[in-house]
């Protein structure tokens, strides 16, 4: 189908275009149209059958821009159709492991941290799955706009990345692979804000998992920063895994006062210390 342009698409995408605006909804365009809210869903329909945008979400469109050619192929990144989901955000968990190379295998679901809590947790787009991990204000930090393979996208930092992950493992492979995310940024990571961002979140369970894995791992973390992460300690006694997962067995440390009730094989599985 050719890709012809009436006066009034044109207008919409020479202002995307001009404006260098990768997504537009339909709220969007009336307001650059200045027309109806049926003009406009008709304007965005006509314009994605003839491939100059393609649709995201119902209600919102990806820019397919004039360079592209005749074949006008939309956006694959899967990191920039993610940062449309959801306001405000930040990729976070496995996703972001992976793309500071804490990680080494890609996640099949694409994990979005964001304080809206509404509209659904899990959403499939382009076939894609995407988990929206509702955090609280207080937690809602420690990210920066990156280049992910082309798209300006909000990224977790390396340590927030693995506070995040250590808050919630689940959502970064679990205990093991949190662990193996410290053992590959044991030179990269600043451990300094490391325990910072993990006081700052001001969960003492987290502080005993992070003190205890750096002790097990032999990490080196001394001084200021051990008794840092040693102030917050808590007088609770939490698992290392969740119970639901490891069981509620496992050996205690008085040190952190924490129960380790991951083996030790399964703990180290993705790491080289034995």
């Amino acid at each position: 189908m050719s890709r012809s342009l009436s006066p009034l698409e044109s207008k919409l995408i020479l202002h995307l275009e001009w404006e260098k605006q990768p997504v537009v909804t339909i709220q969007e365009t009336m307001t650059i149209l200045d027309c109806s809210y049926d003009h406009a869903r008709q304007v965005l329909h006509r314009l994605a059958r003839r491939r100059w945008l393609a649709i995201i979400t119902p209600g919102t469109y990806e820019l397919i821009p004039a360079e592209r050619g005749e074949h006008a192929f939309a956006d694959t990144n899967p990191l920039f159709i993610g940062s449309t989901l959801v306001t405000p955000y930040y990729f976070s968990f496995a996703t972001a492991a992976f793309f500071h190379g804490l990680s080494t295998q890609a996640s099949a679901t694409v994990y979005i941290a964001t304080t809206t809590r509404k509209g659904r947790r899990l959403r499939i787009v382009r076939g894609k799955a995407y988990r929206m991990v509702v955090q609280p204000e207080t937690k809602f930090f420690g990210a920066t706009e990156v280049d992910a393979y082309g798209s300006r996208v909000m990224m977790a930092e390396p340590e927030k990345t693995v506070v995040d992950s250590l808050d919630r493992p689940a959502y970064a492979g679990d205990v093991p692979e949190v662990a193996a995310m410290l053992w590959r940024g044991k030179v990269r990571l600043d451990w300094e804000r490391l325990a910072d961002y993990a006081a700052r979140v001001q969960s003492q369970a987290l502080v005993q998992r992070l003190g205890y894995l750096a002790d097990m791992l032999s990490l080196s973390v001394q001084g200021v920063i051990r008794d840092r992460l040693l102030a917050g300690v808590g007088k609770s006694t939490p698992y290392l895994g969740r119970p639901n997962q490891w069981g509620t067995g496992g050996d205690y440390d008085a040190t952190w006062r924490i129960v380790d009730n991951v083996p030790r094989q399964e703990l180290l599985s993705e790491i080289e210390v034995r």
